[in-house]
């Protein structure tokens, strides 16, 4: 039994003792999966094939049966079926951006076409496809992953190809900015600094939205420093809590889904009686 490197089907070729092939029409069995038996038929080249998808998922060895046309079953004691060959699909999260490139592999490590479908679990039972394109990997942005990690089935579909599964793989949690609001006790004033999930700034001109009163919102525009600036005369009156919101220049708008605009700071004046 030869099996390819590239596809995992195996190829069987029975032979009789003196080195010649069984005619076509011939039937070998061998040992498959929770005990069952494989038959293959031999073909015209005196080779029969098992798909991949047939084979056990680990190695059986056990006896294997050959019957030629018209003739009683001969059997071969010693045979080791081999185990299926699995693909794999690497996951790799952009610490920056959130963004997960999906990279299926073949059993001997060579990438899929493009056009190839790859599905990996996504959030609330649902799947997450990807298409491979020409340098065979594909890409999930940051905002459709899950909120947290999900273990599942992953499934290939390769153009013209039956589906095949890895049966491990686990989907990257969504990576959530955030935004530091750091207010100046002798202004009021509110240091607005957003951070990308790496810890690193927002560049210029990015703008940031922060729960404001009366259920509108403060805008505020990053400068040079990665900062911008909340007066304390545009907070509200009491804390804020709510959902931030992150625009890049020429990117799509990313949600930071707990921050507290604070409440505006206001002077006191003390009053003290002469008695």
């Amino acid at each position: 039994m030869e099996q390819n490197p590239n596809t995992g089907d195996v190829t069987v070729t029975p032979k009789k003792p003196d080195g010649s092939t069984y005619p076509p029409g011939t039937k070998v069995e061998i040992p498959g999966k929770n005990g069952n038996t494989i038959t293959v038929t031999i073909g015209e080249d005196g080779k029969g094939t098992v798909p991949n998808s047939d084979l056990p998922d680990r190695k059986v060895p056990g006896v294997a049966r050959i019957t030629e046309p018209g003739k009683p079953t001969v059997e071969v004691p010693v045979v080791t079926t081999p185990a299926k060959l699995t693909p794999t699909v690497e996951l790799e999260q952009d610490p920056k951006t959130g963004d997960v490139t999906v990279t299926p592999k073949k059993p001997d490590g060579s990438t899929y076409p493009p056009g190839t479908k790859v599905e990996i679990p996504g959030k609330d039972g649902n799947t997450i496809t990807v298409t491979i394109g020409e340098d065979g990997k594909g890409t999930v942005p940051n905002n459709d992953l899950p909120e947290g990690k999900v273990p599942g089935v992953a499934k290939i579909t390769e153009p013209g190809k039956p589906t095949v599964e890895v049966p491990v793989v686990t989907t990257p949690a969504k990576l959530t900015p955030t935004v530091e609001l750091e207010q100046n006790p002798n202004t009021g004033d509110v240091t607005v600094t957003p951070k990308k999930p790496d810890g690193s700034t927002y560049p210029p001109g990015t703008k940031v939205e922060i729960p404001g009163k009366n259920g509108n919102i403060i805008t505020v525009t990053i400068g040079e420093d990665g900062k911008g600036t909340v007066p304390n005369n545009d907070l509200p009156d009491v804390k804020v809590p709510g959902v931030a919101r992150i625009t890049e220049p020429g990117k799509p708008t990313v949600e930071v889904p707990v921050v507290t605009t604070p409440a505006k700071l206001t002077p006191t004046v003390e009053l003290e009686q002469d008695t």
